[in-house]
């Protein structure tokens, strides 16, 4: 009997592991395919993250790309409107050395400087100038000293005997003064 018995129960229990199985089999699919679309889930989200970040970097990439070239071309184009202005300077220290044309600019420095203070008044030049800043004074009939300096290259420096007024009229002062002025012109120029 005991044989039996144990037959029995090894049946039984081979139907109950038969029907655990059975039971099991498709709550293990389930489990399987619950797990293969979490994974395919969490590999397509990591693909778009990246996808994202790829995007982002590209277009910071882009942005900084752009920045540069902006920052290039701003350079180049103050680097040509400096050299504008290096060829006006030169072209003012050429006119200096045509000395009947630079006669008639140094006297009306002189005019346009001393119109603006009256009385007695200091011409300042440099010392190659002496001469025709004092013709110019006789010829505009005004009441000055011409002394010489060292600084003054291309025009004059006037001021009153007592230095309280002082009027630099230059060339190259001109020019660093309208330059300001006539930058955004000479670039319409250049580029339109």
């Amino acid at each position: 009997m005991s044989s039996e018995l144990v037959a029995i129960l090894e049946k039984e229990s081979a139907a109950e592991a038969a029907r655990v199985l059975a039971e099991a089999k498709p709550r293990a699919e389930e489990i399987e395919a619950e797990g293969r679309a979490a994974a395919q889930a969490y590999v397509e989200s990591q693909r778009q993250r990246l996808e994202t970040e790829r995007k982002a970097a590209m277009a910071k990439a882009q942005s900084a790309a752009q920045v540069r070239a902006a920052a290039l071309v701003l350079r180049a184009k103050d680097e040509a409107i400096a050299d504008v202005f290096l060829r006006a300077t030169q072209a003012l220290l050429r006119a200096q050395e045509d000395r009947a044309r630079y006669a008639g600019l140094l006297r009306g420095l002189i005019r346009e400087a001393a119109s603006g203070l009256g009385g007695r008044v200091v011409v300042e030049v440099h010392a190659d100038d002496r001469e025709l800043a004092a013709q110019a004074i006789r010829e505009l009939g005004l009441d000055a000293e011409v002394r010489t300096a060292g600084d003054i290259h291309g025009g004059v420096r006037i001021a009153t005997p007592d230095r309280r007024f002082t009027v630099e009229n230059t060339l190259a002062s001109r020019l660093e003064r309208v330059r300001p002025l006539v930058a955004s012109e000479v670039a319409q120029l250049l580029w339109g």
